[in-house]
């Protein structure tokens, strides 16, 4: 059985840091959030790589998760933890409906996260993701990361 990646092929912890670079904010929770969302990567790719995951691949999986609110529960706020699992709950239901989760379908809870931290708007935060993306994009032909 073929695995392959069913989430962007730009690693969403990458894009999230490099967004949040440079933006007002506190630092330490920047950094918090790109790794939950680095953990929530993970634990699609592991659950949803192959048409039926194993139990190896389940387990990662649930893991992977499991780390993922762990980092942002420690921030210890509600915002965080209502917009992760937003993101979990609406990306299992795309890829379990046999769907790909790109960037554009992502983007709204990126943007959201990235405005409770630094408060600069949504339309901003927006525009400093869209840039991230753009700029880590693999350059060997269009990919799932596109927005649209």
């Amino acid at each position: 059985m073929e695995a392959t990646s069913r989430t962007p092929l730009v690693p969403i912890r990458e894009v999230f840091r490099l967004a949040a670079e440079g933006a007002s904010g506190d630092r330490k929770r920047s950094e918090a959030v790109a790794e939950a969302l680095g953990y929530l990567q993970r634990g699609f790719d592991a659950h949803y790589a192959a048409e039926v995951a194993g139990d190896e691949q389940i387990l990662l999986g649930d893991g992977s998760y499991a780390w993922a609110i762990d980092t942002i529960a420690r921030l210890d706020e509600p915002e965080f933890v209502a917009v992760a699992s937003r993101l979990i709950r609406d990306g299992a239901g795309r890829i379990s409906a046999g769907g790909v989760v790109g960037f554009g379908h992502w983007m709204p809870h990126l943007t959201g996260l990235l405005d409770i931290l630094t408060g600069e708007g949504r339309e901003a935060s927006g525009e400093r993701i869209l840039e991230a993306v753009e700029s880590l994009e693999p350059h060997d032909g269009p990919g799932r990361t596109t927005v649209t």
